[in-house]
């Protein structure tokens, strides 16, 4: 929005960004950096345009394996679905979801599981300045309870706004990639 109302104020920001983005190289950030240049270059994104709600996104990818497996994306309006929304029953008759009679409409979304939870966690933790409570951190994530644990240390120290918008970029920028690898940007 800012390179369509204030372009000559926001190109410098936008290259910034850009750079900041290839620099840091996380999940999605490539894809990102992409979308931003085409729009700098005011060529169009690479790639089907599809209004997904990142945040959405990655609710399904990096949800609950033990909930259900997953869910889809309409490939027309953006929105996306887990697995119960198929299921008649979860739903009711009228109201189920039918990937099967438009398969193009419809982009698989598969959970990845803990294991980039966990991958989050270590990756804060590395990221931590002070030696004592990156050390702390790196002990609380290992074994049987690693996510309750760090929780509560990251409470008790103060670091829960970083953790969470940490751990928020990083899941929106793992839904991107997901997005990116299946042809898709985020419209």
């Amino acid at each position: 929005m800012a390179l369509e109302q204030r372009r000559q104020e926001a190109e410098p920001v936008a290259m910034s960004v850009i750079n900041r983005l290839t620099w840091r190289g996380g999940p999605g950030d490539r894809a990102l950096a992409e979308d931003l240049l085409a729009v700098l270059r005011r060529v169009p994104l690479s790639g089907r345009v599809v209004p997904v709600a990142l945040d959405m996104l990655s609710t399904v990818l990096e949800g609950d394996l033990d909930l259900s497996p997953g869910g889809y994306v309409d490939l027309r309006t953006g929105q996306v679905y887990d697995d119960s929304a198929t299921d008649p029953m979860m739903v009711g008759e009228g109201a189920a979801i039918d990937v099967e009679e438009e398969p193009d409409r419809w982009l698989r979304v598969n959970r990845t599981g803990s294991r980039t939870a966990w991958q989050d966690m270590e990756a804060f933790a590395e990221r931590q300045h002070d030696e004592a409570i990156r050390e702390r951190l790196e002990r609380v994530i290992e074994g049987k309870g690693a996510f309750s644990r760090f929780r509560d240390l990251v409470q008790g120290e103060n670091l829960s706004e970083q953790w969470y918008t940490f751990s928020e970029d990083r899941q929106t920028g793992r839904a991107r990639e997901f997005l990116a690898d299946n042809g898709i940007r985020a419209g």
